[in-house]
């Protein structure tokens, strides 16, 4: 897998989305993108007759969701559409919640094909400027939670250690109606930091698990937020961040606003101990903007992810 993008994708994510406290339905906060429940069920009284749409072309082909599902939170909406029972599906993260257009490559835009841990991603490593399509936002119908748009996209397989999958073109895709779930942060999540001595004071902890990575997210009031990024498969132990996102098992991040992200430059990620869906540790990290240094210090989190 390419981890570095990965993390990266990660990492830009959490760096941009702004959290604030007004979510007003109470939802399952797993963000994996594979494991949401599903409101295209029967049972859904948003969507009793599966009425929506999801279709797409893939390199001219025609492409069309058996179903479809999506959560939109204060600066987040997820949307899914999938087809067959081996899990070949669209996956889509936006920082945003209103209607609009969002360039694919600041966002996790991805293509999943049948029975495999890889996938095409919207973002090209060799070329992060790259403008790799858009998403858009046509209409989020609140009385209906239903939400539609449009989309089109490049997308780059993942998996670096296989040169010869060249990229595909995801074109005219459309969203339409799909039923949609408010998000809200479990209570029972704990996060806890200091910046240069100050208690980073969260209003909200986030917890998305894509392609064998976890990012742990963590923002205030005032749209700064920390963002730790850890492989799934490891294991309780200390690990160093050094600045690589290549080769570190773990990464960390510091928004210090609206338009300033920092990655960490050194530090480490203690994992206390890890389950199947919930991962307790420690951090410390610092982070360099320009000659000012931010100092995150006596980090602690217990998450559900």
């Amino acid at each position: 897998m390419k981890k570095s993008l990965i993390f990266k994708s990660l990492i830009v994510l959490f760096s941009i989305i702004s959290f604030v406290s007004c979510e007003t339905e109470p939802l399952d906060p797993e963000l994996d993108l594979s494991d949401f429940q599903n409101p295209t069920d029967s049972n859904n009284p948003n969507n009793p007759n599966n009425q929506f749409v999801f279709t797409a072309s893939i390199d001219g082909q025609n492409w069309v969701a058996d179903d479809a599902y999506a959560q939109v939170g204060p600066n987040l909406i997820v949307i899914n559409g999938d087809r067959g029972v081996n899990g070949e599906s669209f996956q889509f993260l936006i920082d945003g919640s209103t209607i609009g257009s969002f360039p694919a490559k600041d966002h996790l835009i991805t293509f999943v094909p049948d029975n495999s841990d890889y996938g095409w991603f919207a973002f090209n490593d060799e070329d992060p400027d790259e403008n790799t399509g858009t998403v858009t936002i046509t209409e989020i119908d609140t009385q209906n939670k239903t939400i539609s748009g449009t989309f089109s996209f490049k997308g780059y397989w993942s998996d670096s250690d296989v040169t010869n999958i060249p990229p595909k073109n995801f074109t005219n895709g459309v969203f339409t109606d799909i039923p949609y779930q408010a998000y809200e942060d479990p209570s029972n999540n704990t996060f806890f930091a200091k910046v240069n001595g100050t208690e980073f004071v969260e209003t909200e902890i986030l917890a998305v698990t894509l392609n064998g990575v976890i990012g742990l997210g963590a923002a205030n009031a005032t749209q700064q937020s920390i963002t730790l990024g850890v492989n799934e498969d490891i294991i309780p132990g200390t690990y160093p961040i050094t600045g690589n996102v290549g080769t570190d098992q773990v990464q960390a991040s510091y928004k210090l606003n609206g338009t300033t992200t920092i990655s960490a430059s050194s530090g480490s990620v203690t994992i206390t101990s890890i389950t199947a869906d919930r991962v307790v540790g420690t951090f410390s990290f610092v982070a360099v903007n320009g000659g000012t240094t931010y100092n995150v210090t006596e980090g602690a989190f217990d998450i559900e992810y």
